[in-house]
């Protein structure tokens, strides 16, 4: 028996216990569960390799092939894969989730090349793998050795060295530190470290088989057989080898699906519920596999793979003349965007054809170019019939139930016949499109001139299918080839694709304005191939090329600058994380690797699907009969008390009687399988009576819809006098709106929890921030005692935030059946109920009035900030607060008011996320900032600097700087970026460029660094010693892939003077450290560091009467000297950070220890016409004294940048509210990685330089060093104003000059709108303003 939705990754996880095939998001979109398939094909009669989605490959779909998992490649016991060790080596791996996906990318990459990859091609490989940690750069560095450049290089173990002695670099070719094992110099120019090239025969499996996995044998020798699997519910799935075997299926079955990669139904049944009852697969049927080529054309079956297609057309493309192949190279340069290597490995071009999306990237090409369709009934009759008459609605095809598609014919291009492809979508790698397009025209010439003689133009995501501009195809037919011609089509397209306001998608009017901009570069591109072939007098003038510049990437490089401050034997050393061995080889567990415990049951969470109302009735009758079902918990059932809150228990566990956001708990299901539980709780019906609903900031103010006691000020000066006084050359005033951001964690949240002792105790584990909040939320939910209710924590698979409050809710609503049922419970949240339920970054509206001089120096600033605080206040206020604190930046005002209020919204209620507020509050200062600019016509740049603090500079709530060296990162980066030159070069590219311009940018960051209410900043360690010279650490922070284990452990090994080996972290527990804050507010390290040094030093005192005698030769010996003197070997460390401290009743205190000081180059390229961007280069320098570890630092810069980008630029929200009326109300459309795109490999500077300032120390803070986990987020800022200044640029050719604002994320909608030409006031006033949730 089989089940339809059981799937590659339930079996390797569940039924194999392996560990390293992670499920981040079950649709295909993250990369985190890749794994290599092998078979043998007849055809090629060789082995193939592919990376697949563990997630999406139906267990039966893998029959007959070799599945290699990142296990099967390299342990800790037996030794790593090169792969596996070269990441490990390049700091590649932090919270370690995603790591195992792109070993395997990587590995099945090698394996199917048959000579070693290009650097491109390894890029392409991560298409589809995510990482919210790392920022890429390590990965691609650790990846990029196995690149080939020079043959030399890999024809010997050993590096070599040219004529002066240097050694060559494999991957650059060019002199570096390779081989040599040492550590950064001083000089900036030289990598953190480098690794010796590998040998690609090591690699591919030909040389050294016993240390390689070989192709199975038998596998060769085996003959596929025709296969037929009865499942649950009458499911009924077929594997037909022969054309006649799937037509006699279909007559048999009319409704039966044919599926090959499983891509399209697997998204069907796991997200829309979709059910079929027969599955036919048709991947080893040899004539729907043809890929064949003749006079006419090229035949492509319809069970082709997408990655076969692009080999195929590589091929035709260099086979054949250029005349003939405008079609094929349009089709290939679209595949290229199309998706990650794991899909299209899989995904086959009838099933992307008969599915007719109506944004499929291929079915505008398809019709476009004139390709027919082979169709073939049960009885064996075919027909034909052309692509532009296939597809006939929404997900509706001219394709009768007895009817299959047999290949689709393309044929060749006629001289003078060109084929060009569009596309724009949120994130340019592994996106759906927006608007996409496929057009041809062929041109002939009819005395003298050169006219339209056949002509298509297709347009993508305009409609519900992919849709004929027919009218602007009639009135190009005969037209002469010239500007008028331009403009009649661009006017007539108008009228030809009309989107309505309330289309799905919205984004309307950009969406319009696609639609002219690829007519337009359509038009450019083919005036310009006929001016290149001497057809026409006269081309593009040199400014318009931009126009049909295609996008194209270099190579990621990158720098990373800094000093080695070494304290005895680890602090300051550029360490490995002490898991990433563990990590790259995938057995490192997290929560749902765990076996599971006997009599385990599966938890789902019943939620409300309105955003506020009334519950009527709830009804269980068929969650009752599903099957595996166990139980239904309600509020009634809750043993303790149903009112939670991390600081105010403001809302309740299970709702009640009224619900106040979609996704609100009502209740909990258990069952036997996670599946079997997701699906009873989707069975529970509930009626509600809807109430109004506040859906927005704006809706809150007018309502006067605000937490009580939330109101918060901070003042400085006499903000009303010096307005008033006329000292203020000019006076501004205006709003900021400032979006929210989605956590993103590759990990999910999840908890397993248990009984102990018939229930006396509860015990759990979490991937949380914040163990103490778990076990205090589940204590007040049982009823029990603190004492009895343990929660530990290993590892988690990021955070950001995410999980230090709203984690907690999670396992208390486990934990109800667990304890009545006296039985284990795991819960798994999947990741569209993940983002939905768990709250976000907040989204801020800002008010602001400032005063200044001619000069540019701000004399007064009047601030007024509201962020949307959800449906409960959780840490909404504290978030506020950091917002206003943050709210000068780095900026000396001698006159400041701020104003803040938490606003009430029915929406999941907000939270903690890296920044805490403090990049919403410097954004909006910024923007003033650069308003202020744009009226004085000065450099944004100036006005910055004109205003810093300085050494001693009283700061708006009434704390005095010290140690300020933002002067000196500002002026270091000015030289390392070489600012003066690089806006001249900027300036020169933009005069020659019309539709193309750059941007250059520099901003600085100011972050204070303590938790802002003072409790919170304390902490506890135990350190034990043990007799063989090995030391325990047990801590309260917790380990999410920043590093905070490791540079404890380094903490504590330069304590005793012992190798870092000798330290071992054990896992965070609350019976081992109780009471401990989150780890949050990047001061884990101070305060985790400090606690165990203090422990150290208690030892080591013990110890000092024994080690005075001098007389053992090692750490060891002494300890065993000590026990045998009966001294205490352990010791509780414990520390606060000392002297801080606020009172919001006068608004004065000392909130922060310090500040984290940085400053932030950046320069942008965008295109004018679609809103597409790239960011060229980024140089950021932070101060963080002497660095505990400079390696994990940098790392976390190269990440918080990353994900800073990813909330500036790319990742946006998009909630059902007043703006957004195509969504539901309250619902949130952006659920998961289809639909919310974080940054991609592709998407990181092209140039990265990240250097730490040398030569500083902090006295406030362990061994000088200074935190950095949040410090540089805000830094990606830059990006945002290197895009204002690219379109700044832009404005300037129609004329306006005038200031203009531009939220974040600065999507190419917003991007491309803000870009006035002569399209876009076809569509939208010059003031357009895109929409945005906040």
């Amino acid at each position: 028996m089989i089940e339809q939705k059981c799937k590659l990754d339930f079996l390797l996880g569940i039924d194999v216990g392996l560990t390293g095939t992670k499920l981040g998001c079950g649709e295909g979109g993250c990369g985190a569960c890749t794994v290599m398939i092998s078979y043998f094909d007849e055809q090629s009669k060789r082995s193939v390799h592919h990376a697949i989605n563990a997630c999406l490959a139906p267990l039966y779909s893998v029959e007959g092939m070799h599945v290699i998992t990142v296990e099967g490649i390299g342990n800790s016991q037996h030794g790593l894969h090169p792969i596996q060790e070269s990441l490990a080596q390049a700091h590649g791996s932090q919270c370690g989730f995603c790591t195992p996906g792109f070993v395997m990318s990587m590995y099945a990459l090698l394996r199917s090349s048959g000579e070693p990859p290009t650097e491109e091609q390894i890029e392409e490989s991560l298409a589809g793998n995510l990482c919210r940690c790392t920022g890429y750069r390590p990965i691609l560095d650790a990846f990029r050795v196995f690149a080939k450049t020079d043959d030399l290089l890999y024809t010997k173990t050993s590096l070599e060295s040219n004529s002066a002695g240097e050694l060559i670099c494999p991957s650059s070719g060019k002199p570096c530190s390779c081989g040599k094992g040492t550590a950064n110099r001083r000089d900036d120019s030289v990598c953190v470290k480098q690794y010796s090239p590998v040998l690609y025969n090591k690699i591919d499996g030909s040389l050294f088989v016993e240390k390689e996995l070989i192709f199975p044998p038998e596998l060769i020798l085996r003959k596929n057989m025709p296969l037929c699997l009865h499942g649950f519910g009458g499911v009924k799935w077929y594997r037909p080898l022969k054309l006649q075997h799937v037509l006699d299926l279909k007559s048999r079955y009319p409704d039966a699906k044919l599926v090959v990669g499983n891509t399209e139904v697997g998204i069907e049944t796991k997200f829309k519920n979709a059910q079929y009852q027969v599955l036919i697969s048709v991947t080893h049927v040899p004539e729907l596999n043809i890929l064949s080529m003749n006079e006419n054309g090229l035949d492509i079956g319809a069970s082709v793979r997408l990655t076969l297609l692009q080999q195929f057309l590589r091929k035709v493309i260099m086979q054949h003349p250029v005349e003939e192949t405008s079609s094929s190279k349009a089709i290939l340069r679209q595949l290229k965007w199309f998706a990650g290597n794991q899909i299209k490995n899989v995904a086959s071009i009838g099933g992307n054809i008969c599915t007719a999306s109506p944004i499929s990237d291929l079915n505008p090409l398809w019709m476009a170019a004139g390709a027919i369709m082979r169709i073939m009934n049960c009885k064996g009759n075919v027909r034909t019939i052309p692509a532009k008459e296939f597809f006939l609605g929404y997900r509706k095809v001219d394709l009768a139930n007895d009817e299959v598609l047999l290949s689709v014919f393309l044929p060749w291009t006629r001289s003078l016949e060109f084929v060009k492809e569009f596309k724009q979508a949120h994130r340019r790698e592994d996106d759906i499109a927006l608007v996409n397009a496929g057009m041809r025209v062929l041109l002939k010439q009819d005395c003298g001139s050169w006219e339209v003689s056949d002509v298509s133009i297709i347009y993508g995501g305009v409609a519900a299918v992919s849709l004929i501009a027919s009218k602007t195809e009639s009135f190009l037919i005969k037209k002469k080839w010239d500007n008028n011609l331009l403009q009649g089509a661009l006017k007539i397209l108008q009228e030809d694709i009309v989107l309505t306001e309330d289309a799905p998608g919205g984004m309307i009017e950009f969406r319009k304005s696609l639609i002219l901009s690829f007519f337009f570069k359509f038009f450019s591109w083919v005036t310009n191939e006929m001016y290149e072939k001497g057809s026409f007098n006269e081309g593009l003038h040199g400014k318009h090329l931009s126009a049909i510049q295609a996008y194209s990437r270099p190579q990621t490089s990158g720098i990373q600058s800094y000093d080695l401050t070494r304290h005895e034997t680890a602090v300051g050393q550029p360490a490995i994380h002490l898991s990433s061995k563990l990590q790259v080889t995938g057995e490192a567990e997290y929560i749902d690797d765990m076996p599971h415990p006997p009599q385990a049951l599966h938890a789902a969470l019943v939620l409300s699907k309105r955003a506020h109302a009334r519950i009527l009735s709830i009804d269980d009758t068929m969650a009752k009969s599903s099957p595996g079902f166990v139980g239904l918990f309600l509020y009634r059932d809750i043993p303790g008390s149903n009112k939670i809150g991390v600081i105010l228990k403001d809302e309740e566990l299970f709702a009640s009687e009224i619900v106040t956001c979609v996704g609100q708990v009502v209740g909990v299901v258990v069952a036997d399988t996670h599946d079997n539980a997701k699906i009873a709780s989707n069975k529970v019906h509930i009626e509600y009576e809807d109430l109004p609903a506040i859906l927005s900031i704006r809706e809150a103010v007018r309502s006067c819809s605000f937490y009580p006691n939330t109101e918060r000020w901070l003042m400085k000066g006499d903000v009303e006098l010096c307005f008033k006084s006329g000292e203020c050359d000019k006076i501004i005033e205006g709003e900021v709106q400032v979006g929210g951001q989605e956590h993103f964690y590759l990990e999910p949240n999840s908890s397993l929890i248990w009984p102990v002792d018939g229930g006396n105790e509860v015990h759990m584990v979490s991937s949380t921030q914040c163990p103490q909040y778990h076990q205090e939320c589940v204590a007040h939910v049982l009823g029990l005692p603190l004492a009895k209710v343990v929660c530990k924590t290993k590892r988690i698979g990021g955070g950001f935030g995410g999980k230090e409050s709203r984690s907690a809710f999670i396992a208390a609503a486990a934990s109800v059946p667990s304890y009545l049922l006296r039985r284990p419970v795991k819960i798994i949240l999947d990741r569209d109920t993940d983002m939905m339920i768990t709250g976000q970054r907040h989204s801020f509206l800002g008010k602001y009035k400032v005063g200044f001089t001619t000069a540019g120096e701000v004399l007064a600033l009047d601030l007024q900030l509201y962020n949307n605080g959800g449906n409960s206040i959780d840490l909404s206020l504290a978030v506020l607060e950091r917002a206003m604190f943050h709210s000068d930046n780095v900026y000396d005002v001698p006159n400041m008011r701020v104003r803040g209020q938490v606003c009430y919204t029915n929406f999941p209620s907000n939270t903690a996320f890296r920044g805490f507020g403090g990049p919403q509050g410097m954004l909006i200062a910024e923007n003033w900032i650069q308003r202020i600019a744009m009226e004085l016509q000065r450099s944004p740049e100036e006005i910055r600097e004109l205003n810093f603090h300085n050494e001693g500079s009283m700061l708006h709530y009434g704390m005095l700087l010290q140690s300020c060296t933002l002067s000196q990162l500002w002026d270091e980066l000015k030289t390392s970026c070489d600012f003066v030159k690089a806006r001249a070069i900027v300036n020169h590219f933009n005069v020659h460029n019309r539709w193309r311009k750059r941007g250059v940018a520099m901003v600085p960051t100011k972050f204070g660094i303590s938790f802002t209410t003072k409790h919170m900043n304390q902490a506890g360690a135990l350190v034990q010693v043990y007799t063989d010279g090995t030391v325990l650490v047990t801590h309260g922070g917790v380990e999410m892939g920043q590093g905070l284990h490791t540079k404890v452990a380094q903490i504590a090994a330069s304590a005793f003077n012992i190798p870092l080996s000798s330290v071992f972290i054990s896992d965070t527990s609350t019976d081992k450290v109780p009471n401990a804050s989150p780890t949050a507010a990047s001061a884990s390290s101070d305060l985790y560091g400090a606690a165990v040094l203090d422990a150290c030093e208690q030892i080591k005192a013990r110890m000092q009467c024994i080690a005075a005698t001098k007389t053992h030769s090692s750490f060891a010996e002494l300890v065993r000297a000590c026990y045998l003197e009966r001294i205490d070997l352990s010791a509780h460390g414990f520390y606060i950070t000392p002297n801080i401290g606020f009172n919001w009743k006068v608004g004065k205190g000392t909130p922060f220890n310090y500040f984290t000081y940085g400053a932030a180059f950046a320069e942008v390229e965008i295109d004018t016409l679609t809103g597409d961007f790239y960011t060229r280069e980024a140089d950021i320098i932070m101060d963080l004294g002497h660095s505990l570890n400079p390696a994990i630092d940098v790392g976390q810069i190269e990440g918080a940048f990353v994900q800073g980008l990813g909330w500036i630029a790319l990742e946006e929200l998009k909630w059902g509210d007043a703006d957004h009326k195509w969504i539901r109300p309250g619902h949130l459309y952006t659920s998961g990685p289809g639909t919310y795109k974080i940054p991609t490999a592709n998407d990181i500077p092209v140039k990265f330089k990240v250097s730490l300032l040398k030569g500083v120390q902090n006295p406030k803070a362990i061994h000088s060093s200074k935190a950095v986990g949040e410090p540089p987020f805000f830094l990606a800022s830059a990006v945002l104003f290197a895009i204002k200044d690219a379109i700044v640029a832009a404005r300037a050719e129609e004329g306006y000059h005038d200031w203009f604002p531009l939220d974040n994320p600065a999507t190419p909608e917003r991007i491309r709108m803000a870009c006035i030409d002569d399209f876009t006031k076809q569509v939208a006033s010059h003031n357009f303003h895109p929409k945005l949730s906040v």
